[in-house]
C-alpha cells in the first residue's frame, strides 16, 4: 500500500549534461501531472508523462527537470549571423539607410538564435536515467508513507473491533432490560407475561433491535479492510467504498439499539479518522 505523498529525487551526469529531477505528489482523485523544466522538452513530454504513469496511478505530481550542459554551446549559428548582417547591409543601403554597427549586429544575432528541435541522445539518456532514478525514490517515499498510514489504520481498526466486542457483552444485559420493560409495562395493564400478547410484543421489539447482522457485517467488512491493507496497487477507493458500508452499518445498529450511542459515537469517530487517512491512500 502507498501513500500519494512523498517525495523523490535524482541526479544523473554524464560527459555532456547534468540532469537533476525533484518529483513531489500530493494526494488527488486523479492522476494529475505537471512538468517544469529550464529547457525545451515538448519534443518528449508524452514520453515523460507515460513513464510516470507506469509509476503512478493516482495523485497530483509535480516534476521539476534541471538541465545543465558540461560544455559551452554557441547560442547563435556563426555562419547564419554572418549572412543576416550581410544581408541588412545589403537592403539597408537599397533604401538609403545608415545603420550603426551595433544595431545591424543586434538583428543579425536576434534572426540568428539556434531552435532546440529535437534531443541530443546523450541528454535524452541522462534525462531518462535521472527521471527514472527519481520516480524510484519517490516509490519508495510513498511507501514509507503507506506504511505509517497502514499502522495508524491498524490502530483504529482493533479500536473498533474492541468497542464491538463491548457491544456484545452488554448486548443481551440490553435486550433484558427491554424485555422487562414490557413486562412491567403488560402488568400495569394487569396481563401476564405469559399472555400470548406479551409474548407476541417482546418478540416483536427484539426482533426489530437485533443487531446481529449489523455486527457481522461490520466484522467483515474490518476484514476486508485488513485484506486491502496488505495489497499492492491502487487500494484507495476500495477503502473509501468499505468505510462508507461502515458507516451505515453502525448508523443502522445506532438506530436500533439507543443504549449504545456512546459507544456508536466512538466507531463513528474512528470510521471519520480512517476515512482522512484513506484520503491519501493511492
Amino acid at each position: 500500500m502507498q501513500s500519494m505523498t512523498g517525495v523523490g529525487k535524482a541526479v544523473c551526469e554524464n560527459e555532456s549534461w547534468k540532469v537533476s529531477t525533484l518529483i513531489k505528489s500530493v494526494n488527488s482523485r486523479g492522476l494529475d501531472i505537471f512538468i517544469k523544466s529550464n529547457y525545451n522538452l515538448s519534443p518528449i513530454e508524452m514520453s515523460i508523462r507515460k513513464l510516470i504513469r507506469d509509476f503512478i496511478a493516482r495523485g497530483t505530481v509535480s516534476v521539476q527537470i534541471d538541465i545543465t550542459p558540461k560544455k559551452a554551446e554557441t547560442p547563435v549559428d556563426i555562419g547564419k549571423i554572418l549572412l543576416n548582417a550581410e544581408m541588412i547591409k545589403i537592403i539597408a543601403k537599397e533604401l538609403g539607410l545608415k545603420l550603426m554597427d551595433d544595431t545591424i549586429f543586434q538583428i543579425a544575432w536576434k534572426h540568428s538564435e539556434r531552435t532546440m528541435e529535437e534531443l541530443s541522445p546523450q541528454l535524452e539518456d541522462c534525462l531518462y536515467a535521472s527521471l527514472q532514478s527519481a520516480l524510484n525514490d519517490l516509490i519508495r517515499s510513498r511507501k514509507e508513507e503507506g506504511q505509517h498510514l497502514k499502522e495508524d489504520m491498524e490502530v483504529r481498526i482493533r479500536r473498533i473491533e474492541s468497542f464491538l466486542e463491548s457491544i456484545e457483552r452488554q448486548k443481551e444485559e440490553v435486550l433484558n432490560l427491554i424485555k422487562n420493560r414490557v413486562i412491567e409495562k403488560a402488568k400495569e395493564l394487569g396481563l401476564p407475561d405469559t399472555h400470548h400478547t406479551v409474548l407476541s410484543e417482546i418478540t416483536f421489539i427484539l426482533s426489530r433491535i437485533d443487531v446481529d447482522e449489523e455486527i457481522t457485517r461490520i466484522k467483515s467488512h474490518l476484514q476486508k479492510i485488513k485484506s486491502l491493507l496488505n495489497s499492492e496497487g491502487e487500494v484507495g477507493r476500495k477503502l473509501d467504498f468499505v468505510l462508507q458500508e461502515m458507516h451505515r452499518e453502525i448508523n443502522t445498529l445506532g438506530n436500533k439499539l439507543p443504549e449504545f450511542s456512546q459507544v456508536v459515537v466512538e466507531i463513528k469517530s474512528e470510521i471519520d479518522r480512517l476515512k482522512q487517512q484513506v484520503a491519501n491512500v493511492e
